[in-house]
């Protein structure tokens, strides 16, 4: 145990002459035993080249600038100890970086193995470059974090970066890497970016939480992106630019493929890729932005989750998925419009990867926002439509076909007033063809005038009760007839009216 510089120049065998003050550089020695520093206080401590014999331990330290150095040792155990700058460069890879229960100004860690940190908080910023090892943060609280680039390649040197409980005030920032894994669990940071960042292993975010942006750019992935749950970002979710991992393709011998006894050969037009998926479950974002690459088709699905301001338009070959009871209070919409189905289901298909009863309801609360109620009566239409083709027969026929489709919904008006003239030229043929009442004249099918009479006689059955009937129609039959054609007559008339007038109004 050393707790004071002059003891640990004695310790490495430097003399009287190693300690100036509160500094101290220790270079190029070899201790036969573990290095513990046990409340140590100097300003500046610098160990280069100390090759330990066991673990080098730094346990309630005050320290204002640490530096370790390509120090070789079994681990490296930093605790309980107040540091203003912390450097660790250069261990060996089988060496693990243990930093625990300790507040710093900066922690700088490059060219290391495993790293460890819990329950240390930093005032300014901690960088960890060069990665070689697994990297696990919990319990971290920072002002800023990069986890960057990596110092190794190949299956063994995709480490495994876990971070639990961080707390981050400015920006969290993982650059050029290639991981085994990526998870991030009850993360809280201003903003979180992943730059050129290769999985092995889907995405994993539970309880991610931002308060200025989410940007994930140039990402690279398996057959899935991954999953952020539980989170909210009260920004911008930015995708772009993820691609799926492209497995290597043996190479054929000249002359196999295509042969009668070789592999077929390869189609002329061969199939589109899958489009790879990041699924927000149960999340609550302000904004979402996602754009793809040619060839590389990219799905955001909302799943279970809360949109509270817009969805922009998809750029490329990617598209939004609307799962569960996931709302979105906007659509940004560009300069389509909805006046036909054509342009409905076109303008949908170009956004969502299906037209569904939420990615209609969607874009027709969009459309009454912008006050232009012709277009969202058209998409309220058609999605009570879609609700009542999902619906017992009986209740299909009743809700598709009577209220859909004869009443409209009370939003078309061509609908009831194309069923109430449908039904006077019914009645007009069929009192035509039946000849009944004798007195609406000959009874020659080719008799215009009598045709006419007809339509006549047919619309004031419709239009009103027995007013300019013959004199033969003057019977109570007839005129309980009349009586049931100027209900129905009345019903399609007033609705009409009243949509026609609605739309006016508003």
């Amino acid at each position: 145990m050393i707790n004071n510089l002059r003891a640990l120049a004695d310790a490495v065998g430097m003399g009287p002459a190693a300690g100036d003050g509160r500094d101290l550089l220790v270079r190029q020695r070899d201790v036969d035993g573990p290095l513990h520093l046990d409340r140590v206080s100097a300003d500046r401590l610098e160990l280069v080249h100390v090759d330990a014999a066991g673990i080098v331990a730094v346990r309630s330290c005050v320290i204002e600038e640490l530096v370790l150095d390509h120090c070789s040792a079994d681990a490296i155990l930093v605790t309980n100890s107040r540091i203003g700058r912390l450097t660790v460069r250069n261990a060996p890879v089988n060496c693990e970086i243990s930093i625990t229960e300790s507040t710093a100004s900066v922690i700088d860690v490059h060219s290391c193995g495993p790293l460890k940190v819990t329950n240390v908080r930093v005032g300014e910023s901690m960088q960890i470059a060069a990665v070689r090892g697994g990297v696990r943060l919990k319990g971290l609280r920072t002002a800023a974090l990069a986890v960057r680039s990596q110092a190794t390649s190949g299956r063994r040197g995709r480490p495994d970066v876990h971070l639990e409980h961080v707390r981050v005030t400015e920006s969290l920032v993982f650059d050029d890497l290639w991981l085994a894994s990526l998870t991030l669990r009850d993360i809280d940071a201003t903003s979180v970016e992943l730059r050129r960042v290769r999985l092995d292993s889907p995405l994993t975010g539970i309880g991610v939480h931002c308060r200025d942006f989410l940007r994930i750019n140039g990402m690279v992935v398996p057959g899935e992106a991954g999953c952020l749950e539980e989170s909210d970002v009260q920004g911008v979710v930015d995708v772009r630019g993820v691609r799926r991992i492209v497995a290597a393709v043996p190479r054929q011998r000249p002359g196999v493929a295509g042969t009668a006894h070789g592999a077929p050969p390869p189609a002329d037009s061969p199939s589109p890729p899958e489009p790879l998926e990041l699924t927000l479950r149960s999340s609550t974002v302000r904004r979402v932005r996602v754009t793809a690459e040619d060839g590389a088709p990219l799905v955001v699905g909302l799943d279970n989750s809360v949109v509270t301001e817009a969805l922009s338009l998809p750029s490329g070959p990617a598209r939004f998925r609307l799962a569960g009871d996931s709302t979105v209070q906007e659509v940004d919409l560009g300069n389509a419009v909805f006046r036909r189905s054509s342009q409905v289901n076109g303008f949908l298909e170009r956004v969502f990867t299906r037209v569904t009863a939420n990615s209609l309801e969607a874009v027709r609360t969009t459309l009454a926002r912008q006050r232009r109620t012709a277009e969202a009566d058209e998409l309220y239409y058609r999605i009570r439509q879609r609700e009542a083709a999902q619906t017992p027969w009986l209740r299909r026929l009743v809700g598709h076909g009577l209220l859909g489709g004869v009443f409209g919904w009370g939003v078309r008006a061509r609908n009831p007033a194309r069923a109430l003239v449908c039904s006077i030229l019914a009645t007009a043929v069929a009192l035509r063809l039946s000849g009944a009442p004798p007195g609406l004249g000959s009874q020659r099918l080719t008799d215009l005038s009598a045709a006419g009479k007809s339509l006549v006689f047919a619309c004031a059955l419709w239009m009103n009760v027995g007013v300019g009937a013959p004199s033969e129609a003057k019977t109570y039959d007839w005129t309980a007839m009349a009586v049931c054609f100027t209900i129905g007559g009345i019903v399609f008339t007033t609705l009409t009216v009243g949509i026609v007038i609605r739309k006016l109004v508003r």
